[in-house]
C-alpha cells in the first residue's frame, strides 16, 4: 500500500507547487457535501476540483489527477484499496467508533472530521495540513501564507462572512441564512426563530447559544436571555426598550445593558 506521506508527484512537477489546493470531495448525502463546499469557500485557495456521488468518479480522477486533498464519507473507505491515494485524506464520520476510526487511520487517513461538522474543528484540521505541507515540501511560501493567512481569518471572531448555511436534520431542510437580512433572533421553548426583513420566520431546533456562536459578534448583540438583536437593524433606544427595524421592540436586561450601550454608535 503507498504511504500516506509521500510527496514525490510534486517534486516530479515542480508547477504544482504553485498552484491552489486541489480538493476531492466524495459522499452521496447532498447536505453534507453542501456543508463541506460552504466550510472551504473560506479558504480561497482551495480550489474545489471535483465532487462525486460514485466511488468509480473518484477511482477514475485519484488515479489521474494530483489532488492535495481529499474529503471522503466513510462509508466509501474501501476505495483506498483502489487508488493513488493523495497526501491528505480526510474522513467524514457521523458517528465516532474508535475501533474503526483506528482502522481506517491504518488504511491512510490523515483526519476524521466528525459531525457536527464544524468550522472550529475544520479549522484545525486545515492548520494540520499545512504545517506539513509546509515542511515537506519546498512550497513557494508566498502561497503557504496566504493559505495560512486565510486559515487564521476562517477562526477569528469577525470573518467577514456574509451568511452562514445551516445543516437540516431529517425534518428540516438544509438553508443558508444572510446576516444583513436578520433583524433579530429569539429563544422559543426549545428552538430558536430567525426573523427576517421580509416578516418571514423560520425555526431551529437549537441552543440559542450554540445557534449564535455561527453569527459574527461585531454584528449580532445579546440583550436578554432570549433576544439576540442586528445592531444594523436597530433603529431606536428609550430607556430599557430597543426598537428594531422601526416595528420591534425588546427589553434590555440589566445584564446585557453595560455591552449593548458600548456597540450604540456615538
Amino acid at each position: 500500500m503507498e504511504e500516506l506521506f509521500t510527496f514525490t508527484k510534486y517534486k516530479d512537477n515542480p508547477m504544482a507547487l504553485n498552484k491552489n489546493f486541489e480538493v476531492v470531495i466524495l459522499s452521496d448525502e447532498e447536505s453534507k457535501v453542501a456543508l463541506l463546499k460552504d466550510l472551504l469557500s473560506n479558504f480561497y485557495s482551495m480550489n474545489i476540483a471535483l465532487v462525486c456521488h460514485h466511488p468509480a468518479e473518484a477511482i477514475e480522477y485519484l488515479n489521474n489527477h494530483h489532488p492535495t486533498i481529499f474529503f471522503v464519507d466513510m462509508s466509501f473507505a474501501d476505495i483506498l484499496h483502489d487508488v493513488r491515494k493523495p497526501p491528505f485524506i480526510v474522513g467524514l464520520c457521523d458517528a465516532i467508533n474508535t475501533k474503526r476510526v483506528k482502522q481506517f487511520l491504518k488504511m491512510g487517513f490523515f483526519e476524521i472530521f466528525y459531525s457536527p461538522y464544524t468550522e472550529r474543528e475544520l479549522n484545525s484540521i486545515m492548520g494540520k495540513i499545512l504545517n506539513i505541507y509546509g515542511t515537506y515540501n519546498k512550497v513557494d511560501q508566498r502561497i503557504l501564507r496566504r493559505v495560512e493567512e486565510e486559515r487564521l481569518s476562517y477562526s477569528a471572531d469577525d470573518r467577514n462572512l456574509k451568511s452562514v448555511f445551516i445543516l437540516g436534520t431529517r425534518n428540516e431542510e438544509s438553508t443558508r441564512i444572510v446576516f444583513d437580512k436578520v433583524l433579530y433572533i429569539k429563544k422559543v421553548g426549545n428552538q430558536v426563530c430567525v426573523c427576517f426583513e421580509d416578516d418571514t420566520r423560520k425555526y431551529y431546533r437549537s441552543n440559542l447559544k450554540m445557534f449564535i456562536s455561527k453569527f459574527p459578534r461585531s454584528k449580532f448583540q445579546k440583550i436578554n436571555r432570549s433576544v439576540v438583536v442586528n445592531m444594523d437593524k436597530v433603529t431606536g433606544v428609550m430607556k430599557n426598550r430597543v426598537l428594531v427595524a422601526n416595528s420591534m421592540n425588546f427589553e434590555v436586561s440589566r445584564s446585557f445593558k453595560k455591552s449593548f450601550k458600548e456597540r450604540l454608535p456615538v
